[in-house]
């Protein structure tokens, strides 16, 4: 730990790290005995008071600078999703949900919002509307080393500490030169490499009285598709059978969809093909197929080869085969579901798609400090990064496709599927509209282009008042610009007109209503659609997020008087930020004209808030018999926001150590999460949800009570059923278009943690240094912020009467059906999460050197939102898997100029996601990495890394949040042993 008092300056840092030095492996505050010289004055993350030889009595757990080392990471979650308290969230495998190499901290699995990312002790803006932190914006490289803290800690932080706290602290006050160059990729087959390189330069100026540290990096990674392994190259089935315990992965080959295959249950791969097939209407039937497709085969042949002449047709579903010439598709008898050549009528998606994604990013940083004075020093802080990503899927599948069959469209296909021709005029209405599906191949994979600039700077005065009181002022500015550039999306209108071949239902060209370029579309089998085609109905948009915070902060702190036990500590401050987020849309994503995506809308808006803030530590009794040392703690805030009001936050706390080497600590946080920008100013973005109208008319007679809800026939009308349409009223579809919007009356989420344990630190252990921390935590989350959906209005009006929620409810004024409804947020629901961390760690030398052994050990009691428990499923309530327990055992040996690091992680087998009532299991997953370091000279230091040793790939998965490529990315490893090589240079 580099600690120090200068000129009556308290450095910010953590009694916690000093180990970091010592054990090569994940720590947690406090550190193991010091010497005495080095007990200063320090102040912990999650409290801003200042003590001697401080304990902290909230649970830390800090990942120190040898540990950072010793993996060589590159990225800051692959890092700190090894922790058991993290559930992992975004990462570099997101390439479905969420993507873009944004990476999140989730702690205990409440949520993104809920866990609160600073920087050297101060909040980070974020770069979305909803104020998540892209934690890629701090480079790994930078990292000095990472504080996490468990539990509200709003008293001591404000809004969004609710699951804890996630402090990084950078690398500071250094003197000399270092160049740092990395390189890691898999082994055997060298995907997914990775690179960095960075410099940190710094040094001392006017005399000692000031110093500037630089620091620039460099990092790439190349991105790889599902197809390079057999886990993820094909989109899997799901089977069932009783004697594999319930559901399983299954092949995506012919077997797979055949009805004769046992235990197919859910077919993999997607209906949507890019050879397309054609729905048969019941009401306008293509009355010449009932046994043989005329014209095209020849004796009925039941081999299920649409290849081969003869092929018996039992589906009036239409489809084509590979050389484009019409074929039926089979959904049932001997044929099963395949209808092509290789077996299967599924389209596999997953070659497509990125596994890992590629990433780039430049971080340029400087900071400093100068003692104005010998009482007063000015700090300064300032960060740029420019990151930049890729995410890729399959082209667009496009259903429900309406081809109109005008002049155009009929010379079309009687020139390019005279087969289909054939087909349409067997029907009674021949020249009626038919509908298709077909995946749009030819314009391409559906590529997104992210890129993310962000910038904080930071100036902190602070100085000493004498008799142990010192000060701060701070002032913060940051901002993020995030660009996300779509290509080879599906124009909705282009697709419609050129299915009508530009003409109007009677036959008459578009004119002025014709968008450029339109002309007839052929996708009638594979390859059919030319590139003049393509070129109108592809479209690329944009969205660009802008996100601004400023902040002004400042605190007194110091000793109000002295008790027998020793100085009660204070602190008293104040903190005003501003947050201002916005997103911008192109045309086409505002008016939902891009096929397969809903319209989303701009939206920005501000909040700011007052704050001011208070902490106290008292100590009772010290060095008296069973009381080594006993005090109390206390923290209080009042917040004024700008959108809530006003919100009180507390915590207190208690430290009883009955002799120097056992410690019990409890604590009590209230905290709170005000609503983002998103929640708050979401400006009507589109979607179509189920619903059942309470209208619809089940009574016999069509009067009286149309529902079993009860609502009146009369209520209804009142509110535009006509009553002529009484008896036999009903809803024209099963879904209703929804419009949701932020709801600027909503009020803040409530916590209340409750953390309790003993640190066990004995001096008289016979070998060695010995610790072990044993922590409780209980977390329950009320007043949690959530979408209310169409259901819920559509109730609220039809069954209790509420004519706020009626208003939101808007019918046809003519046929009565529910035209749309406006939907938002509200205070709804509740979280509860509990459970146990337990850490022991044991250093003793063996032989020539040190031998370090630490394991982490985190059991989740209970994770339960509403009601249900998410422990030990492989998804949970709004983010990934609960394990029952996980736990991170790691060694490290120092001898000389040599380190030698092992590390052991572990994740038990987890319900999936139950399928038909019938859950199953994921199998457990464990990964072995190893590392070496050699101090080659005293200014050059290699690093070599493998992880995942034993060249483990992950068990496929069927459900859960993120769960892509057949498997969970975020729980499990979806790369085989790799390696890493780090040189460091210091000059």
């Amino acid at each position: 730990m580099s600690k120090k008092t200068q000129n009556g300056r308290k450095s910010l840092l953590t009694g916690a790290s000093v180990l970091a030095a010592a054990a090569a492996a994940i720590t947690a505050t406090p550190a193991m005995a010091q010497d005495a010289e080095e007990e200063e004055a320090i102040v912990v993350t999650g409290t801003r008071l200042v003590r001697q030889d401080f304990e902290a009595i909230s649970p830390i757990t800090t990942v120190g600078a040898e540990q950072l080392e010793l993996t060589a990471t590159l990225t800051t979650e692959s890092l700190l999703n090894e922790l058991p308290q993290i559930i992992p969230g975004n990462t570099r495998t997101s390439n479905n949900a969420g993507g873009e190499d944004f990476a999140t901290v989730d702690l205990r699995g409440l949520g993104i919002s809920r866990t609160l990312i600073l920087v050297n002790g101060e909040r980070v803006p974020g770069s979305s509307t909803s104020g998540t932190v892209d934690i890629n914006t701090i480079p790994a490289s930078l990292i000095s080393r990472i504080e996490v803290v468990t539990g509200g800690a709003s008293a001591v932080y404000g809004s969004d500490a609710l699951a804890g706290v996630v402090n990084f602290v950078l690398k500071d006050d250094y003197e000399g030169g270092e160049i740092n160059v990395t390189y890691g990729s898999e082994l055997e087959t060298g995907n997914v490499a990775e690179f960095e390189i960075n410099g940190l330069v710094g040094g001392n100026f006017a005399n000692g009285r000031g110093n500037m540290t630089a620091y620039a990096s460099y990092y790439n990674r190349e991105g790889i598709l599902q197809s390079e392994y057999d886990y993820s190259r094909t989109s899997a089935a799901l089977c069932y059978d009783s004697a594999q315990g319930g559901y399983f992965i299954c092949d995506t080959g012919a077997e797979a969809y055949n009805s004769s295959f046992p235990g197919t249950a859910f077919p993999g791969g997607s209906g949507t093909p890019p050879w397309g097939w054609i729905t048969n209407n019941g009401a306008n039937p293509f009355t010449g197929l009932s046994g043989l497709l005329p014209g095209q085969f020849g004796a009925a042949n039941t081999d299920c080869n649409p290849n081969t002449p003869g092929v018996a047709v039992n589906s009036g579903n239409l489809s084509f085969n590979d050389a484009g010439a019409l074929t039926p598709r089979f959904t049932s008898g001997a044929c099963g579901v395949p209808d092509r050549a290789n077996g299967s009528s599924r389209y596999n998606f997953a070659p497509d798609n990125f596994l890992v994604i590629p990433g780039e990013r430049i971080a340029l940083s400087a900071n400093g400090h100068y003692d104005i004075t010998d009482t007063t020093t000015l700090n300064i802080l300032m960060n740029y990064t420019n990151s930049q990503s890729e995410v890729q899927l399959a082209p667009t599948p496009a259903t429900g496709l309406t081809i109109t069959l005008t002049p155009a469209m009929q010379t079309l296909i009687q020139a390019n599927a005279p087969d289909l021709w054939t087909a349409l005029q067997s029907r009674p209405n021949k020249l009626a509209p038919f509908t298709m599906d077909r995946r749009m191949t030819e314009v391409g994979t559906r590529n997104g282009y992210f890129e993310n600039n962000s910038f904080m700077f930071l100036a902190t005065l602070e100085g000493s008042l004498g008799d142990n009181w010192d000060w701060a002022l701070t002032a913060s500015y940051g901002q993020s610009a995030f660009n996300t550039r779509a290509v080879n999306s599906v124009n909705a209108t282009a697709l419609r007109q050129g299915l009508a071949g530009c003409q109007d239902a009677a036959g008459n060209p578009l004119g002025v209503n014709a968008l450029p370029g339109c002309v007839a579309l052929d996708i009638f089998g594979p390859n059919t659609l030319t590139p003049t085609m393509q070129s109108f109905i592809r479209v690329n948009t944009f969205t660009d997020v802008k996100t601004e915070e400023n902040r002004i902060a400042g605190y007194v702190r110091g000793d109000l008087f002295e008790l027998p036990a020793g100085p009660i500590a204070t602190v008293f401050g104040f903190e005003y930020r501003d947050s201002f987020a916005a997103q911008y849309n192109d045309n086409e994503q505002r008016t939902g004209n891009i096929f397969g995506f809903n319209a989303i809308q701009d939206q920005e808006g501000q909040v700011d808030v007052y704050e001011l803030y208070t902490e106290v530590a008292v100590p009772l009794i010290s060095e008296a018999p069973f009381a080594h040392y006993l005090g109390l703690e206390a923290g209080f805030r009042r917040s004024n926001y700008s959108s809530i009001g006003n919100v009180d936050t507390y915590k207190i706390g208690g430290e009883w150590a009955p002799v120097e080497w056992l410690r019990f600590r409890a604590v009590f946080n209230e905290a709170t999460r005000a609503p983002n920008v998103f929640e708050l100013f979401q400006a009507g973005d589109q979607g179509f949800p189920s619903y059942t109208d309470p209208c619809r008319d089940t009574a016999a007679g069509g009067n009286g009570v149309p529902d079993v809800a009860g609502v009146t026939q009369a209520f209804c009308v009142g509110q535009g059923v006509p009553i002529g349409n009484y008896p036999g009223f009903s809803a024209n579809n099963s879904q209703v278009e929804a419009f949701a919007f932020g709801n600027p009356n909503l009020g803040p989420e409530q916590a209340e943690s409750l953390t309790y344990g003993f640190v066990l630190q004995p001096d008289w252990f016979p070998i060695g240094d010995f610790r072990m921390t044993v922590d409780y935590y209980d977390i329950e989350i009320t007043d949690v912020i959530a979408a209310f959906g169409a259901q819920f209005f559509i109730n609220d009006c039809y069954v209790n009467a509420n004519l706020t929620s009626c208003a939101r409810v808007v019918r046809d004024t003519v046929t009565g059906q529910i035209d749309f409804v406006n939907t938002s947020r509200g205070n709804q629901g509740t979280f509860q999460t509990s459970g146990y961390d337990i850490q022991f760690e044991w250093s003793l030398p063996i032989g020539p050197g040190q031998l370090t052994i630490n394991e982490l050990y985190s059991i989740a009691e209970e994770f339960a939102f509403n009601g249900n428990d998410f422990v030990g499923t492989s998804t949970g309530a709004i983010g990934g898997a609960i394990p029952d327990y996980k736990s991170v055992l790691s060694v490290s040996y120092n001898v000389g100029d040599w380190t030698l690091f092992g590390r052991w992680s572990y994740v038990p087998e987890l319900d999936e996601t139950a399928v038909f009532g019938v859950p199953s299991m994921t199998p457990e997953a464990s990964y072995v990495d190893v590392s070496t370091r050699w101090n080659v000279t005293d200014n050059f230091t290699l690093t070599a890394v493998i992880d995942n040793l034993f060249d483990e790939y992950p068990p496929q998965t069927f459900g859960g949040l993120f769960s892509q490529a057949n498997t969970d990315p975020q729980v499990y490893r979806v790369l085989g042993r790799s390696f890493t090589i780090s040189g460091r240079y210091r000059f």
